[in-house]
């Protein structure tokens, strides 16, 4: 079931994103296996696993584009304007698919990587964390809902 998931995942990221933007979605075996536990943790229909999985895909790769980003890079305004436009295909995806809280509890953590990379600093914020931290906020709020 995880290899579907993410094989369902590349497949509906590649249908919706623009062909003009020519952009491939390429994962190194495993990535976004690490988020699998996360969201086995919570009774998510299939669908939502598809659309949290999409989110953590299109931020995974909008950072890598972001990150080859150096003076001497020979794409480096490829590099620029595709992390650019996945970063927007994010919050069109998000949109579409109501994860609309997601996208409120992740702008301050891609901000701060953002800011952190415009600084020289590349290290990796834990993106896999705050989908997770986001899911146990919603699944505490969804308990207390329907206690009153």
């Amino acid at each position: 079931m995880n290899r579907q998931l993410i094989g369902d995942t590349i497949r509906l990221l590649q249908a919706e994103l623009s062909p003009i933007a020519g952009i491939q979605l390429t994962l190194s075996p495993g990535e976004g296996e690490d988020l699998l536990p996360v969201m086995e943790g919570f009774n998510l229909e299939y669908s939502r696993k598809l659309h949290l999985m999409g989110i953590y895909i299109i931020l995974t790769q909008a950072a890598r584009y972001h990150m080859e980003c150096t003076a001497t890079h020979p794409g480096l305004i490829r590099s620029v304007l595709d992390g650019d436009y996945l970063y927007s295909f994010y919050l069109q995806f998000a949109i579409k698919y109501r994860e609309l809280d997601l996208v409120v509890h992740l702008a301050p953590f891609i901000k701060q990587q953002q800011i952190r990379r415009s600084n020289g600093d590349y290290a990796e914020l834990n993106l896999t964390a705050q989908i997770g931290q986001f899911l146990n906020a919603e699944s505490k709020n969804t308990a207390n809902r329907k206690k009153c």
